[in-house]
């Protein structure tokens, strides 16, 4: 199924702006000091055009090297509430620059666990390879468990070994044992039948579902084996 293309509608999309310059316009008589609006107006400084803050992260990533760091100064100044979206700015596959940044207040005990959810978010899509120890010590700590979701993601999408023991450690909690499932379903591997064979008749119809998935995708490759 293709995806709907927004901008096939310019009528939606003039909606959707005009809706968004008047609620940026009633945002700003609020908060005259707010951190966006100095930043709308040092990029249309530099001279980029734009009707509203969203189109911004259309520039992304060609211009890079000019917004790139001018976002991770506001992001770094920039209280909880409005991480978001300078968030937003930084999270393109290849950004590996910033992750050092984003793994610190992923583990400041001071970040909120939306904020900690969005940074998971973030480096999921940025997928560096550089730092799996952190990610490993992220999926280790329980105190981190309902932030595990982009985490499992990325470690899993990059097939990282060291982490197939936790994954397969997640499958005897309940309150994430469907984490594990997904994660281990990526590797695609015989070995791991048993563990998803173990819940393709549990209570929870979502496990199920995604552990039958699993063995679908275990059978698929040894299919596209016998037929080379």
């Amino acid at each position: 199924m293709s995806k709907y293309d927004i901008n096939s509608n310019p009528v939606l999309v003039r909606h959707m702006i005009e809706t968004e310059k008047k609620a940026t316009e009633k945002y700003y008589k609020e908060h005259p000091d707010a951190l966006t609006l100095k930043f709308e107006k040092e990029l249309r400084e530099l001279g980029y055009e734009f009707e509203v803050l969203s189109q911004v992260k259309g520039f992304m990533p060609k211009h890079k090297e000019v917004i790139l760091p001018i976002a991770v100064k506001y992001y770094q100044e920039a209280k909880e509430n409005d991480k978001d979206f300078f968030l937003s700015l930084l999270r393109f596959k290849g950004f590996d620059e910033v992750v050092p940044m984003l793994l610190d207040d992923f583990f400041n005990p001071t970040t909120t666990h939306l904020t900690r959810e969005f940074i998971g978010e973030a480096m999921w899509k940025i997928r560096s390879k550089k730092y799996i120890n952190k990610y490993i010590e992220i999926l280790l700590n329980p105190e981190y468990e309902s932030n595990y979701l982009f985490i499992v993601h990325l470690v899993s999408g990059l097939k990282v070994e060291a982490a197939v023991p936790i994954f397969i450690k997640m499958l005897d909690n309940d309150s994430i044992s469907i984490l594990g499932i997904i994660a281990l379903s990526k590797y695609k591997r015989e070995e791991f039948r048993s563990c998803f064979e173990r819940f393709v008749n549990d209570k929870n119809s979502y496990l199920r579902k995604c552990a039958i998935a699993a063995l679908k995708r275990i059978d698929s490759v040894g299919d596209r084996r016998r037929i080379e």
